[in-house]
């Protein structure tokens, strides 16, 4: 049951690429970044391939064992590649909201 006020932005799949508009939180910004353990756990941590626009989800807690919890997730754009079409040239890092009844 959803609280009388509460509202609904996160319906679907938060990775779907008709939803990654308007409600996620693009990292793309080089001004500044966020590091692994500063990302609040009701974000999904995804990537998006600038080519054909695929997006999937990243497990970060497996990023944050590999590459250390104080990474910042723009250091680690080089090392994304699509695994639609293999591109591994300009792709970004996607925060996107955890539904509520997930």
């Amino acid at each position: 049951m959803r609280h009388r006020r509460g509202i609904d932005i996160s319906a679907g799949n938060p990775m779907d690429p008709a939803t990654l508009t308007g409600v996620n939180v693009y990292v793309n910004s080089r001004q500044h970044s966020v590091a692994l353990q500063d990302i609040p756990e009701w974000y999904e941590l995804g990537a998006r391939c600038s080519r054909c626009k695929h997006a999937g989800c990243l497990d970060r807690w497996d990023l944050a064992r590999r590459f250390g919890r104080k990474r910042m997730i723009i250091t680690l754009e080089p090392k994304l590649r699509c695994t639609r079409c293999g591109n591994r040239e300009a792709n970004d890092f996607v925060l996107a909201k955890i539904h509520r009844n997930a």
